[in-house]
């Protein structure tokens, strides 16, 4: 477990990470901006050094994706998808090492959106990394000189 924190650590970073319920969690903007506000660290920084501490992020993260609106649930629900696919890393397989590494590029761009959405909507900053920029950089005209 001790070589697969890292590894789910970064996951989490890209796609950005306790709570648990027995009741089904429905689609609550406050209630999700409320958990994001106060359970900041467990999307950007997760703990996962047990597997305890693993079930429990995942759990946040399941929750989470019930109580997102709908404008931001699909992006949410690929960073719980990340999150499995990291989860089920096989240390040291390839094939499994690569499944996680493409599974985070692909929900990056979920992972920005989610971040922009809960900072416009909850007021709370997630500094999260990304591989590439999202934000557009106008082109620039080469001197004709």
């Amino acid at each position: 477990m001790a070589r697969l924190a890292p590894l789910l650590a970064t996951a989490a970073a890209l796609t950005l990470t306790a709570c648990g319920g027995g009741d089904q969690a429905t689609s609550n903007g406050v209630e999700f901006c409320r958990y994001a506000s106060e359970q900041t660290s467990m999307i950007v920084a997760p703990p996962l050094s047990t597997e305890a501490e693993l079930d429990a992020t995942l759990e946040f993260y399941r929750l989470m994706g019930q109580l997102a609106p709908q404008s931001i649930a699909r992006q949410w629900n690929d960073l719980v998808v990340s999150m499995e696919t990291a989860s089920s890393i096989v240390p040291g397989n390839p094939e499994s090492e690569q499944a996680v590494a493409l599974t985070a590029y692909a929900t990056e761009r979920s992972a920005y959106e989610v971040k922009v959405w809960i900072e416009r909507n909850c007021g709370v900053v997630l500094p999260i990394t990304t591989i590439a920029p999202h934000d557009p950089i106008p082109a620039v005209e080469p001197d004709e000189s």
